[in-house]
């Protein structure tokens, strides 16, 4: 199994699984396959803009983070790749960070991406063979 990455659904689905049911469980089985496999879960910086709003939720993300999950800075290599990724696709900005999200497996050499949108985010890896989306 490659790098797991969380988007920003998967990282608010695992923060609230009560809520979120059998997403939360598909979610779950991913990060326990990755566990036994040793496989990295990672998610980027720019999730955490989307996925923390206020005390309660900011909680509940930071206990999935804390279960190991590394944050990725956004750097410049990461931000000129994910412009490239909405130019290519013809979205805006709107899809700023699906596409750093995509941008960040792609400079990882590959990744798992983890998601509950997989259609703006299976558009921009299209042409990455070694991004594979995996929906919830």
């Amino acid at each position: 199994m490659p790098v797991v990455l969380l988007d920003t659904e998967a990282l608010s689905v695992l923060a609230s699984p009560r809520e979120r049911g059998a997403s939360a469980r598909r979610a779950q089985a991913i990060l326990q396959a990755a566990a036994l496999r040793n496989a990295p879960v990672r998610t980027s910086a720019a999730v955490l803009v989307e996925a923390c709003r206020g005390q309660a939720r900011d909680a509940a993300v930071a206990r999935i983070l804390n279960q190991g999950v590394d944050v990725l800075p956004v750097d410049r290599g990461t931000a000129r790749v994910a412009s490239r990724l909405l130019n290519e696709a013809i979205l805006d900005s709107c899809s700023a960070i699906d596409a750093i999200v995509v941008a960040t497996a792609i400079r990882l050499g590959g990744a798992l991406i983890v998601t509950s949108d997989p259609d703006d985010l299976s558009t921009l890896a299209m042409d990455h063979p070694d991004v594979e989306i995996q929906p919830l």
